[in-house]
């Protein structure tokens, strides 16, 4: 399979950033674009274009198969049964939304306020439950800029 060449060096560098953890802030668009020199809505529309394009596979929190392996699990996710948890993780599973508020808007769906969905995924990262929240990068995605 031909490897998918970035548009240019900003795609590179908002790759880069996202391979760490978004920020459990109320705009983690807005955050990133102010490191990166864009504004929220360009953060959104590239991630967007990425997504669409494939060079992005998943954009969300980034579950391991079982604590202490570095094993992501997509499909059978272990968690406890507290209902809250159990909800956050079957609503974040396939990536978070691509808006400006992406917490509170996954907290809208489970009644819930957007403080507490990421006062819940910091705890999961903390714990070592969520290996990072950010984006998985399709493997045959070229961000070398070659």
């Amino acid at each position: 399979m031909a490897s998918v060449a970035l548009h240019d060096r900003t795609d590179r560098r908002l790759i880069e950033r996202l391979l760490g953890t978004l920020p459990l802030s109320e705009r983690p668009f807005a955050e990133i674009g102010g490191e990166l020199g864009l504004d929220e809505d360009a953060v959104i529309d590239r991630l967007h274009r990425l997504l669409s394009q494939g060079v992005l596979r998943h954009f969300g929190p980034l579950f391991l198969a079982s604590p202490g392996t570095d094993q992501p699990a997509f499909a059978a996710l272990q968690v406890p049964a507290a209902e809250f948890e159990r909800d956050l993780v079957t609503a974040t599973a396939s990536g978070l939304p691509l808006l400006a508020r992406p917490y509170e808007a996954v907290g809208a769906m489970l009644g819930a306020s957007g403080t507490r969905v990421r006062a819940q995924l910091a705890a999961m990262l903390q714990q070592g439950r969520v290996q990072r929240i950010g984006v998985v990068l399709a493997a045959t995605a070229d961000t070398t800029g070659g």
